[in-house]
């Protein structure tokens, strides 16, 4: 009986590279992997601090009492930093993107079981888990200044 491969290995092999170009390789591949990570969870710090800023504002709004123009005050901050954290969250995705592209454009050199591994989860796939992600974080945030605005406008203001 004859031993029937998979259609894998009739993948193109890529052109041979010698070692001092593999090195570089994988550590291009190595440092976009590290970034990846870190801006990942660089979105995920930037929610969970704008969150833990707005209920500060709260619980700092309600011990020194509110007056009118320091909720105004307040207000207008949760809106700027609202958009600013909206903001910082679409400029992290972009730059995972970039990450991303270096890291499927330095996988292409490497041999055809390292790209069958690499591509194991579709490009399609991933970026929909990261947008729906991204989603997700700004949903949150736009909530966390909802529920922050709603908390300050249940204040007694003074003067009346």
């Amino acid at each position: 009986m004859a031993d029937n491969k998979s259609d894998d290995l009739d993948e193109p092999v890529p052109d041979p590279i010698d070692d001092e170009v593999r090195a570089e390789l994988s550590l291009i591949y190595s440092k976009a992997n590290d970034a990846l990570l870190f801006v990942k969870a660089q979105q995920w710090w930037t929610v969970g601090s704008t969150l833990a800023v707005f209920m500060g504002l709260l619980v700092i709004a309600k011990l020194v009492g509110a007056k009118a123009g320091y909720v105004s005050a307040l207000t207008g901050l949760i809106i700027l930093m609202t958009c600013a954290c909206v903001f910082m969250l679409v400029i992290y995705q972009f730059w995972q993107h970039n990450e991303l592209a270096r890291i499927h454009a330095v996988a292409t050199h490497f041999s055809a079981t390292f790209q069958k591994i690499h591509t194991i989860k579709s490009p399609t796939e991933g970026n929909f888990h990261r947008y729906t992600l991204l989603a997700f974080m700004i949903v949150v945030v736009i909530l966390g200044a909802a529920i922050t605005y709603m908390g300050l406008d249940q204040l007694p203001r003074w003067p009346r």
